[in-house]
């Protein structure tokens, strides 16, 4: 594997895992990509490692209430943070638990071309959902059944093209999330399934070979890293007064053109 190809993988996962677009949907749908199973898989917990840290940094602020608001919710003084957490907690365990559970079987649910219908599928289904969705609620309004729904529906995000970003700001719309906070709670909800989703892969892959860090992967983890950072940081302010259109309509022209050149190959 070369240089260029770490860097390529790392800037598919940096944004497919921040922007509602999908990382595995575009890798699954141009295999080969990645290289062999095993480059694929350390690459993959490189490239999460520098994603979590970028959302570390850019929500820090949520980070450190939540961490407040857990040592307040043990001494019974709840207050907003310990709320949050407690709805990104929720919100966490459907996705967790069913990931654990299948997500060795995930990549063999569709092919490439499935997976590039489900990028296509994906981006008509955000432009619907952000047009007919109000704006009247935020984090705050959230109950904790919405909040087990929203995170039960990362399931989704399973098979390859949905997008674990993608369905959660989709659905959230559509029950009349404000945009920012759609992609605020959907990234909280993203870093500890990410810390999951990297910690599993490094063990079954250290069950097969021992892990060694490499310059490619300290390379593709910053890479990674760099572009969520700029990629949720533009996102964010862009949400702030507009809508989803572009996300939605870069999903529809990717899909298409990698479900024209999967069915052309």
């Amino acid at each position: 594997m070369t240089l260029l190809d770490a860097l390529i993988v790392a800037v598919i996962h940096g944004l497919g895992e921040v922007l509602p677009l999908g990382a595995s949907g575009h890798l699954t749908a141009l295999p080969g990509i990645a290289g062999p199973p095993e480059s694929g898989a350390a690459l993959s917990i490189a490239a999460h490692c520098g994603i979590l840290l970028a959302l570390t940094g850019y929500f820090w602020r949520d980070v450190i209430a939540m961490v407040i608001g857990v040592w307040r919710l043990a001494k019974g003084k709840p207050d907003g943070g310990s709320r949050l957490f407690l709805h990104v907690a929720v919100a966490t365990v459907p996705a967790a638990a069913a990931g654990w559970l299948l997500l060795e079987h995930a990549g063999n649910l569709i092919g490439p071309v499935g997976a590039a219908a489900m990028v296509l599928a994906g981006g008509v289904l955000l432009l619907a959902c952000d047009k007919l969705g109000v704006t009247v609620r935020r984090i705050e309004h959230a109950s904790f059944v919405g909040s087990f729904c929203l995170g039960a529906l990362q399931i989704l995000a399973l098979i390859p093209g949905v997008s674990r970003t993608g369905i959660t700001i989709t659905v959230a719309r559509l029950m009349g999330w404000e945009r920012q906070a759609a992609a605020r709670f959907s990234l909280l909800l993203a870093m500890p399934l990410i810390l999951g989703h990297g910690g599993y892969t490094l063990w079954t892959l250290s069950r097969h070979a021992r892990p060694i860090l490499s310059a490619d992967l300290a390379i593709t983890a910053a890479a990674a890293g760099l572009t969520a950072l700029v990629a949720v940081a533009g996102m964010m302010a862009w949400v702030d007064r507009r809508s989803y259109a572009p996300f939605a309509v870069a999903r529809i022209t990717l899909g298409g053109a990698i479900l024209a050149l999967a069915l052309w190959g």
